[in-house]
C-alpha cells in the first residue's frame, strides 16, 4: 500500500471516529460549558427602569448561581412572547421563566413547553394554568392596600374624610396591575367616605395616561386624588394636572425608578406616595427557585415578597441612589 493511500485511509478513520464520538451529544453554544444550565427568560417589556434593572439583575443572579440566561423582550405582545417560548423549546433550554403578557393567552405555549420536558416558572405576572412549576412575585393586592392606607390617612387628615378619586389602570395586566388597583380601591373606600369617579386604561404609558387624565379632568373637574398603577401612569397624570394648572390634586400609586424616588425626596407637590417592588428581589427569588427546581428540590407553588411604601419621609431611609450608580457603572 502506497503512503498516499495509507494517509487517506487514516484520515477516513479519524473522520469516522470523530463523527461517532459526537453522535447523540448536545451541541455546546459558544461560551457555555457543556454542563451549564440554560434558562430562557421572557420579560413583559423592557420599557421602564424596573424591567431594565430586572434584566441586569437576572444576569447578575444567574452568574452568581452558575447558570446562563437568555433574555428576550416580549414588549407586552402575547404573540411575540409565544414565539419566544417556542424558540426556547427549540433551543432546548433547561427551564423557562416568563412574566405572562396574557394570563389566558400564554397557556398553550406554556403547556407545550412543559409537555416538551421543559419546566416553566412565571414571575411578576402569572398564567392561568397549573402546569407551571411556581409563581414568583410580590403581593400585588397588598401594594394597593399600602397606598390605600396612606391615601386614607391623607383624606382623613386633609380632606375631612371624603375625596373624589380617579384610578388609571392597565387591564391587560390583570394579575399585577388589576390586583394593585383593587387593593387600593377596597382600602380607600373602606377607610373613608370617598368616591371613585373614574377608572380608565392608561395602557401603562406616559402619553396615553396623560391623554386619559385630560379626559378625566374634563369629565370630573372636582377630582382630588389620582391612583396610577406604574410610574409612567403617574407621570402622565401629573403632566396633565400641571398643564391644567391644578394645584389641588395629588398622585399616588405604584412606581419604581430614579424619577419617582427623586420626586418623593424633593417633596413634589403632586406625587406623594408610591409602593415599590424590588427588581433585585424579583430576580433573586426567580433564579433561586429555578436552581432548586433543576436540582430536584421541592419548591412552593408560589413565592411572594413584600413591596415597600415610600413617601417624602420614608424615602430618606432607602439608598436608591446606590442602585442608580450601579446601573450606570
Amino acid at each position: 500500500m502506497s503512503k498516499r493511500i495509507l494517509a487517506l485511509a487514516l484520515g477516513v478513520l479519524i473522520l469516522i471516529g470523530g463523527l461517532l464520538a459526537g453522535c447523540g451529544t448536545k451541541p455546546v453554544p459558544s461560551g457555555q460549558e457543556d454542563d451549564e444550565k440554560v434558562i430562557g427568560v421572557s420579560l413583559f417589556y423592557r420599557r421602564d427602569e424596573y424591567y431594565k434593572d430586572l434584566d441586569s439583575a437576572f444576569l447578575k443572579e444567574a452568574k452568581a448561581a452558575g447558570v446562563k440566561v437568555i433574555i428576550q423582550d416580549a414588549d407586552s405582545d402575547p404573540a411575540k412572547q409565544t414565539q419566544q417560548i417556542e424558540d426556547f423549546v427549540q433551543q432546548k433550554v433547561d427551564a423557562i421563566a416568563l412574566a405572562a403578557t396574557d394570563p389566558a393567552g400564554m397557556v398553550p405555549a406554556i403547556e407545550a413547553a412543559v409537555a416538551a420536558g421543559i419546566p416553566v416558572v412565571t414571575y411578576d405576572g402569572d398564567a392561568n394554568t397549573d402546569k407551571t412549576s411556581t409563581f414568583v412575585g410580590f403581593d400585588y393586592y397588598d401594594d394597593g392596600v399600602m397606598v390605600g392606607e396612606w391615601t386614607a390617612d391623607y383624606i382623613n387628615e386633609h380632606l375631612d374624610g371624603t375625596a373624589k378619586i380617579a384610578v388609571i389602570d392597565f387591564p391587560q395586566s390583570a394579575i399585577v396591575c388589576g390586583l394593585r388597583a383593587q387593593g387600593f380601591i377596597d382600602t380607600v373606600l373602606e377607610k373613608t367616605d370617598s368616591e371613585i369617579v373614574a377608572q380608565q386604561d392608561g395602557k401603562a404609558t406616559r402619553s396615553d395616561s396623560m391623554s386619559v387624565m385630560e379626559n378625566i379632568l374634563t369629565a370630573n373637574p372636582d377630582v382630588q386624588i389620582v391612583y396610577g398603577i406604574n410610574f409612567d401612569t403617574a407621570a402622565g397624570a401629573k403632566a396633565a394636572i400641571e398643564a391644567a394648572d391644578r394645584k389641588d390634586i395629588i398622585v399616588v400609586g405604584t412606581a419604581y425608578g430614579e424619577e419617582a424616588f427623586r420626586a418623593l425626596e424633593n417633596d413634589d407637590p403632586i406625587m406623594k406616595a408610591f409602593a415599590s417592588s424590588s427588581p433585585q428581589v424579583q430576580a433573586r427569588d426567580t433564579i433561586a427557585s429555578i436552581v432548586k427546581l433543576l436540582n430536584g428540590e421541592d419548591i412552593p407553588k408560589e413565592t411572594l415578597s413584600k413591596s415597600q411604601l415610600f413617601d417624602a419621609t420614608t424615602i430618606k431611609d432607602y439608598d436608591w441612589k446606590a442602585i442608580i450608580d450601579e446601573r450606570n457603572n
